[in-house]
């Protein structure tokens, strides 16, 4: 690849190597923010794989890592597949997703993300599924997922009941397979179904977009390795509380949404009923308006209710841990001063 090509913009700015402007099959997409030091091992897995046309397009959400020199050094390398690396202010990872979508050319759509890595065979294996399917059952079809394994080789969760097993993005999860897959979506689907906006800085669920997918489409799952993962002490599972809370809006949305599918759990969805409260109190929005968008207000009461006191042992927990981490700086500064 050749010199890099530089376009700026009100939304963030664009690096990528010099390339014919020719569509791709394949777009693998890594999210990043603050990881320069997990993306090496992502990049040599993409150069390793036996399957060519694809291009890796990287949306960087605001690092201040000095991940965009990183990358830089990389674009002038020379590569089967062009780099397209994109800079924007930090706005969720939902806010990457839909930028990513907008700007890739490929047929199909991969997500890796920043701290994982494929096998070699990976795309190979998941385009050549995807072209064995007559052009009908195409059209049935959002996306195909393959297992992931730990670094250390042990498969994360089990196999599927069959080699290629047809379910969907719901259903699947419900019957707690392996929770984490890595796969292959047609772009168009995506395009279809993007991240709600309007919660920048937020935190918005992914499943919120798979179950809407999965109200349309199918998914195929395959009993093969297609990568693997490592889950780094950092990041949404590792998050304070304070942090879980704040700007969560989105997850009324998503609770919303899942206490309406028929198809889930009485028990899931009920809970689901009780968040859409909670998380409505966290942020301060209209219960008076949460209550009017239901069909049976009187019944939703009790579930505001519920909610209420799930929020007010929220906020204990919140404020123990505030009084736990203030404890513990003091204790700190206490030490610190008695080192001669």
């Amino acid at each position: 690849m050749r010199k890099e090509d530089d376009m700026s913009d009100q939304h963030g700015r664009t690096a990528k190597a010099k390339v014919d402007e020719q569509s791709v099959q394949v777009t693998v997409f890594t999210a990043t923010f603050n990881r320069r030091h997990t993306l090496e091992r992502t990049y040599r897995s993409l150069q390793k794989q036996t399957f060519k046309d694809f291009e890796w397009l990287i949306i960087d959400d605001g690092s201040t890592d000095d991940t965009e020199t990183l990358i830089s050094e990389w674009l002038k390398e020379e590569n089967s597949f062009p780099i397209i690396y994109h800079w924007k202010p930090n706005g969720g990872l939902h806010t990457a997703h839909n930028a990513a979508i907008s700007l890739a050319r490929g047929e199909y759509f991969t997500t890796l993300d920043s701290d994982d890595w494929y096998d070699p065979e990976a795309l190979m294996l998941l385009t050549n599924q995807w072209n064995s399917l007559p052009a009908s059952k195409k059209l049935e079809i959002s996306n195909i997922e393959g297992l992931c394994r730990h670094a250390d080789g042990t498969l994360i969760g089990a196999l599927f009941p069959a080699d290629v097993y047809e379910s969907d993005n719901f259903s699947i999860r419900k019957h707690k397979w392996p929770m984490d897959t890595l796969g292959m979506y047609r772009l168009d689907v995506l395009k279809e179904f993007p991240f709600p906006e309007g919660y920048e800085g937020g935190f918005v669920e992914a499943a919120l977009v798979w179950h809407r997918i999965a109200d349309k489409y199918k998914t195929l799952f395959l009993n093969k390795t297609v990568g693997y993962k490592e889950y780094l002490p950092v990041g949404i599972t590792h998050r304070s509380l304070t942090a879980k809370f704040r700007k969560s809006a989105a997850k009324v949305l998503y609770h919303r949404e899942f206490s309406r599918i028929k198809s889930a759990g009485m028990i899931e969805r009920l809970k689901s009923r009780i968040n859409v409260f909670r998380y409505s109190y966290h942020n301060k929005l209209s219960i008076a308006q949460q209550l009017h968008e239901e069909p049976f207000i009187l019944s939703w009461i009790s579930f505001a209710i519920l909610g209420y006191l799930i929020y007010v042992k929220d906020r204990v927990a919140i404020y123990r841990e505030r009084k736990t981490k203030k404890a513990w700086r003091y204790v700190k500064r206490k030490y610190r001063r008695t080192i001669p």
